[in-house]
């Protein structure tokens, strides 16, 4: 079963349920996916469509940061979806995980850790540890570690 498939699946079981914000989430995904797959002209790995699903828990994160503390209701609900979202993604690494990748790239590709070689080791990294972190977590394992 594809990704795309397990998320159909879902969606109707949603509806069957009456659980609109998954249903909403679902729906995002399948259409975003369906999308991707028609310019594309073949089916998305899962990895691919996983990049979708990347997406919106970011865009998620973002609304969760700029929504009003005393709109509580919307930051449930943003809550929610990231959770909904993230049981998607692989584990995602923590910052010391983060770290040691950073020490064991700069290892490998012998690199100096300097401001300097942070696009190069930004880029490998991302490649490396595709899913399983972002960009901002990258940055932030970067920025104390580079000099």
């Amino acid at each position: 079963m594809t990704f795309l498939e397990e998320l159909r699946k879902e969606n109707i079981q949603a509806m069957k349920d009456k659980d609109t914000l998954k249903k909403g989430v679902y729906s995002l995904l399948i259409s975003a996916i369906n999308l991707a797959e028609k310019e594309k002209g073949e089916p998305l790995t899962k990895e691919e469509a996983l990049k979708f699903v990347q997406r919106e828990v970011k865009q998620a994160k973002e609304t969760l940061d700029l929504t009003p503390k005393d709109r509580t209701e919307l930051i449930e609900e943003s809550k929610k979806k990231i959770e909904l979202l993230e049981s998607y993604l692989p584990k995602q690494l923590s910052v010391e995980e983060l770290e040691k990748e950073i020490q064991v790239f700069l290892a490998e590709h012998s690199l100096e850790p300097i401001k300097k070689n942070q696009g190069e080791i930004t880029k490998g990294l991302m490649a490396k540890l595709q899913g399983a972190t972002d960009g901002k977590s990258i940055n932030m394992a970067l920025s104390k570690i580079l000099k």
